[in-house]
Parts: structure tokens; sequence; C-alpha cells
């Protein structure tokens, strides 16, 4: 065998043993799909199914220790705001900020527009 041949099957064995090592970063778990029938048609039932989605990301992702995608428990809880659920929906956007603090400063903003929000009512 040649030099090239041995240099090729080398690179062939460590390239295969490191795309069956990776592990997926993020599940979305049908989330684009979910996402389109909700804003192309904004039913209750829509939205319910959408929320369900959401939810199933976050439970899958927590059980097979992955993180959850980001902007998944934002969009839950503002969601929940939304029906007027507005503690559970801030600790799903509590969520969010702790996952990714990077995105502190929008979640922060969040946050006030919609204590302001609700102390109006």
């Amino acid at each position: 065998m040649s030099k090239r041949w041995i240099t090729l099957l080398i690179a062939c064995i460590l390239l295969g043993g490191c795309a069956a090592t990776t592990k997926p970063m993020y599940d979305w778990e049908g989330y684009s799909q979910s996402l389109y029938k909700y804003k192309k048609n904004e039913t209750p039932e829509n939205m319910e199914a959408h929320k369900q989605v959401l939810v199933n990301i976050i439970e899958h992702s927590k059980e097979n220790g992955l993180r959850v995608p980001p902007g998944v428990c934002c969009e839950y809880g503002y969601l929940l705001v939304k029906e007027g659920k507005v503690d559970e929906g801030m600790t799903y956007i509590s969520m969010e900020k702790q996952t990714y603090p990077e995105s502190s400063v929008f979640i922060e903003r969040l946050q006030g527009n919609i204590t302001e929000g609700k102390e109006s009512k």
C-alpha cells in the first residue's frame, strides 16, 4: 500500500470516529412546523398545540442532557403571559436568562414591559 492510501485510510477512520460521537447541541422537535402553523392561523387551538411543542422541547432537552434551544423558554413564558399567567410566564422568561446570560438586556427589558403592563391593568 502506498503512503497516500494509508494517509487516506487514517483520515477516514478519524473523521468517521468524530462523526459517530458528536451529539446534537439542541433538539427542536417540530418547532418550525408548529410555529408556522400558529403564525399562519393564530387560533387558540394552534396556540395550545404550539405551547405543547415548546413544553416537549423543554422536557426532552432536559431528559437528554441538552441545553434548551435559545428562545424556547422565553417564547413559552411570553405565551403564558399573553394568557394572563404572568407569574408562571415570568418564571420561564427568567429561565431563558439563566440559560443564556447574553440575553440579559433583552430579557430584563421584556420583564420590565410585562411588569409595567401588569401594574397598569
